[in-house]
């Protein structure tokens, strides 16, 4: 079964606030500190699947009209459960995200990209050992020279049971949290089934585009949610 795991990063807020805000709608989700600057409470869902993902709209809601922001330092981070995939899953998972990185930096903001929190765009060298070091049982960032702060961040798989995406940029938007979830399972659906993707022409634009059509040409990705996260890479880019 898919699970999800939601993080939202805000400010302007308190973590009281925000708990309280949460509460208010019966939602099973914590607030806790974050530590970094310009992020002053973390929202953190439970173990979420498919029929409730919408709870990341609902708290999204909640939060702004408890005055709640997003700003550059803000994050979105979106888990996966993976103890299912396997090591040459989650291999095919790395190989793939890092291969198409510059197609998935169409959808996020500016300033996720060069960013030391959600680290992206790694050399194929260092893929590479990484694959080879999951595939032989290693499953975490040790191999690549970096913590966990990678856009796709492997160390919660041996607390968690999850591979975490760190790259999307602070929001409360509910459909854009939505359709990352969907487009981050959807990446991993279609690797761990034996997808490959290249790494494109070098036009984000029109590559981010190959790449939708690629997931949902293989059923990993909802049509609309497809059309959504393009329209969504046409307007960051201008």
């Amino acid at each position: 079964m898919k699970t999800y795991g939601i993080e939202l990063e805000t400010s302007s807020i308190s973590i009281r606030t925000a708990q309280s805000a949460l509460d208010a709608q019966g939602l099973s989700w914590s607030c806790k500190p974050d530590g970094t600057r310009g992020v002053d409470a973390e929202a953190v869902s439970p173990i979420l699947t498919d029929s409730s993902l919408n709870e990341g709209l609902i708290a999204a809601r909640a939060l702004l009209k408890a005055g709640a922001t997003v700003n550059k330092q803000t994050g979105y981070h979106v888990h996966l459960g993976a103890e299912h995939y396997g090591n040459e899953g989650i291999a095919a998972l790395v190989r793939n995200w890092y291969t198409a990185a510059n197609a998935i930096s169409a959808l996020v903001a500016p300033s996720r990209l060069n960013n030391s929190f959600c680290n992206h765009n790694l050399r194929e060298s260092v893929v590479e050992g990484w694959v080879e070091s999951i595939r032989s049982g290693h499953i975490s960032n040790r191999t690549t020279g970096y913590n966990r702060y990678l856009s796709l961040n492997l160390d919660s798989f041996d607390r968690h049971g999850t591979v975490e995406f760190r790259l999307h940029h602070g929001t409360l938007n509910g459909k854009k949290i939505t359709a990352w979830a969907e487009f981050c399972e959807a990446i991993a659906t279609f690797s761990t089934a034996g997808g490959i993707l290249d790494g494109g022409t070098g036009n984000r634009l029109n590559d981010i585009k190959s790449l939708l059509g690629k997931l949902v040409m293989n059923e990993a990705i909802k049509l609309d949610t497809a059309g959504y996260l393009h329209q969504r890479a046409i307007e960051l880019g201008a």
